[in-house]
């Protein structure tokens, strides 16, 4: 694993950007990990550089100003937030993913780092100890634990699985001795380790296990892994906490962004004074899996159940649990989203799954609309998937629809993506030696609110 102490350095655009368009938004070869962007992975992460470029634009042009608030319907793992603090804005999010909450809020959040070295401290001590004493244990026989994380069968090497598991009980001792803030942070370098310890191949954001004879070899010190994780996270940390304004706020919503505004401890309307998102390429099951990316991690470090994280790929956008009806009226709304049904239907394609995933994208839509000032700017960065070999136009489907709402476009801004977690090849029809293009490029489509 790359060391990531290198990546301390504040990467945000110096000088003046005179026209959006004029910026080079690829970013090639640019640091995507720098401060707490570097604490964990995530798949299809929006690269930092894009909020960074945009917050410092509407900041020059008298937009947005320090103490306004940054909204992300689709927090992932927190670009959006931490950028918005290091832009001195405060920062609300939305997101299903219970694991997606845990790394917004720890990204964010700058610590206190005197509580915070003490708290490693206490973790770290004895700890190489314990984890060898649970290590002979269980090669004895006499190993017991109160609890057990429910995992999957056949996804741990053991006694790693049992490993991990003790330092999360000593995480849990630490919150009640510190924080929530300080045992979060702890969380997330567990998550960061947990799947690499399992036997998750390497490079795959689906859940793919190592070929039955490489698991006999795979042996990982769960030990050596964490410690080297959490030092690595301190000295990130460290260089953002002491860069951010601590008396900022970072509000984050497990909850649906399609119901943004009526959910328990609802986002209040018109409190946002711009809105910056990645939306998910599609439905989570053909697109990017975040559920199963995050359920291992999730269930061992956070305090999350098995049944809870199996759903969280079903009730994304366009999942199997969304209770929204079909809106055919989406297709006269927007010509482009029409055209492409057309197309579906001729193919015998997944129209049924684009519709779903359009009608419950134009609730976010919707609901974003409401959270922003009359007049203020929206970001979507979407990227154009295929489905059963037909191009869809996320861009002007974006456009046409938010138009429809009553939004205004200011501008449209393409992109390639040079480096990203996504498989560049699919195969649309499950047929053995048969591929599809996938993503390369996405689109920045700026919308100014009702």
């Amino acid at each position: 694993m790359p060391d990531k102490t290198h990546q301390v350095t504040f990467n945000s655009l110096s000088g003046s950007i005179e026209a959006l368009e004029d910026v080079d938004w690829t970013f090639k070869s640019a640091d995507t990990g720098y401060l707490t962007h570097g604490l964990h992975s995530y798949p299809a992460r929006m690269i930092p550089q894009i909020p960074d470029t945009l917050l410092n634009y509407y900041k020059s042009e008298g937009v947005i100003s320090e103490g306004d608030t940054v909204y992300d319907p689709f927090s992932g793992s927190g670009t959006t937030a931490v950028e918005g603090r290091l832009h001195g804005l405060h920062a609300e999010a939305n997101d299903v993913n219970p694991l997606a909450c845990l790394l917004t809020l720890t990204k964010s959040i700058p610590l206190d780092l005197v509580e915070l070295n003490s708290a490693r401290d206490d973790l770290l001590d004895g700890l190489a100890d314990e984890l060898r004493t649970v290590r002979h244990s269980y090669e004895d026989g006499t190993l017991e634990f109160d609890e057990v994380p429910e995992i999957r069968d056949g996804w741990f090497p053991e006694p790693q699985l049992q490993e991990l598991w003790h330092i999360r009980q000593r995480i849990d001792r630490i919150e009640t001795e510190y924080s929530d803030q300080i045992a979060r942070f702890f969380r997330t370098t567990l998550s960061g380790i947990t799947r690499r310890v399992s036997y998750q191949r390497n490079g795959e954001y689906k859940r793919y296990r190592l070929p039955e004879e490489k698991r006999e070899e795979h042996d990982p010190d769960v030990f050596d892994l964490f410690q080297s994780e959490l030092s690595d996270n301190v000295a990130l940390m460290r260089s953002y906490s002491e860069k951010v304004d601590h008396s900022l706020n970072t509000a984050v919503h497990y909850a649906d962004s399609r119901t943004a505004t009526e959910n328990e401890n609802a986002v209040e309307e018109e409190s946002a004074d711009i809105v910056i998102t990645s939306p998910p390429y599609g439905d989570h099951r053909t697109t990017v899996a975040y559920g199963q990316f995050s359920q291992d991690p999730a269930i061992i470090a956070g305090d999350c159940g098995y049944d809870e994280m199996k759903d969280v790929d079903k009730i994304g956008l366009g999942g199997s649990k969304s209770d929204l009806e079909p809106i055919e009226a989406l297709e006269d709304w927007s010509s482009a989203f029409g055209a492409t049904m057309e197309t579906l239907r001729e193919n015998d394609g997944r129209a049924e799954d684009a519709l779903n995933f359009v009608r419950d994208y134009f609730e976010v839509m919707k609901e974003v609309a409401k959270i922003l000032k009359s007049g203020q700017p929206a970001a979507w960065v979407v990227a154009n998937r295929t489905m059963s070999r037909v191009n869809i136009p996320t861009h002007l489907i974006t456009r046409e629809l938010c138009e429809h709402i009553g939004y205004e476009h200011e501008v449209t801004l393409p992109r390639e993506i040079p480096t990203k977690t996504l498989p560049w090849e699919n195969a649309p029809e499950n047929v053995e030696g048969t591929k599809g293009d996938l993503m390369a490029n996405e689109n920045i489509v700026i919308m100014r609110s009702p």
